[in-house]
């Protein structure tokens, strides 16, 4: 009798927890989450993603099974964004997820008359972009995962590994917001680290000019710095970038791990898969009813720093032992 009262527990607890949660009828047993992912070009998005689906599938959210996900990318539309995010609310999703910060803010303005929640991720700069008031309070429908390290934490491994640079060079597009508040929050704290300052705010309109903007800067600073930027991040753009500034022995430094793998001389960065699984964390509150705005919106719990030393050898930059030590990723 014991051991039949023990495998009833055993069955019917889950269960009640299960309806609990998700209640009785057929509609609520499955929830439907619009993603709006701002570019498809830049591989930090795609692993973003991944991130979010495997978090959501380790909590028990499997599409298919209690979970429809509708997919959009808006290539980096601004208006094919708000287009998409709009689409959304009619549709009465019950989460959107935004990846990316004009994916957000489309988001955002979308829903000001409908307040369906949103979950943001791989956003630089959430509170200087105006997506969230602060972070413990976003004061709107939202809440989310920055991909944001402050650039004092990155210049701080910078001035370590590189102690001959004087004049750092900063370089970002005015496009989007996230890359004038970092590129902007990299100007303010060179000095504080004995640099002098070379920056370079490019409108998209001079974009075609990139190749000898680059040239000119690269024959002034003793390494570059690319903030968070989507538009300069793009293959294209960080390949010339690069190049350009390999021809002058001028070492780039960047904010993620694949810039690093292309050329860059270092990043540190997030994990951006895992700032995805860590998004999973408030998709999962919102779902269960909590109010985004009481959620507070996070930074990476998880910070990594990548070093190419085939590019310091051809770059002809000793780095010492300790510093190799350090990193998580190093590209020989």
């Amino acid at each position: 009798m014991r051991r039949c009262l023990k495998l009833l527990v055993l069955i019917a607890v889950p269960a009640l927890i299960y309806f609990a949660f998700f209640g009785c009828g057929a509609k609520d047993d499955v929830f439907h989450i619009g993603v709006l992912q701002w570019t498809e070009k830049v591989r930090p998005f795609e692993l973003t993603y991944k991130g979010v689906l495997d978090g959501l599938s380790v909590k028990g959210f499997k599409q298919g099974v209690n979970l429809k996900i509708s997919y959009r990318n808006a290539e980096q539309d601004k208006t094919l964004a708000l287009k998409i995010a709009r689409e959304f609310v009619k549709k009465e999703v019950d989460v959107i997820v935004s990846l990316g910060t004009g994916s957000s803010l489309a988001a955002l303005k979308a829903t000001e008359n409908k307040q369906i929640p949103i979950v943001f991720s791989i956003v630089g700069a959430p509170k200087a972009t105006g997506i969230i008031h602060d972070f413990d309070d976003s004061g709107r429908n939202i809440t989310g995962v920055s991909m944001k390290v402050p650039v004092k934490e990155q210049f701080e491994i910078v001035k370590e590994a590189l102690p001959g640079v004087k004049m750092m060079g900063i370089i970002y597009c005015t496009e989007m917001p996230q890359a004038v508040s970092t590129g902007k929050e990299a100007a303010v704290a060179a000095p504080e680290f004995g640099w002098s300052q070379f920056t370079i705010s490019l409108p998209i309109e001079k974009l075609p000019q990139l190749g000898k903007i680059v040239q000119s800067l690269a024959q002034k600073v003793d390494a570059i710095y690319i903030p968070t930027d989507p538009v300069l991040g793009l293959p294209e753009n960080l390949k010339k970038i690069i190049r350009l500034s390999d021809e002058q022995r001028i070492p780039v430094l960047a904010v993620a791990r694949k810039f690093v793998e292309d050329g860059a001389l270092m990043a540190v960065h997030c994990d951006f898969y895992e700032i995805g699984r860590q998004a999973a964390d408030p998709i999962v509150k919102v779902l269960g009813g909590v109010d985004p705005r009481t959620i507070p919106s996070q930074l990476p719990t998880m910070k990594k720093f990548s070093l190419n030393l085939k590019k310091a050898q051809q770059l002809h930059i000793k780095i010492k032992r300790n510093i190799v030590l350090k990193a998580d990723n190093v590209f020989d």
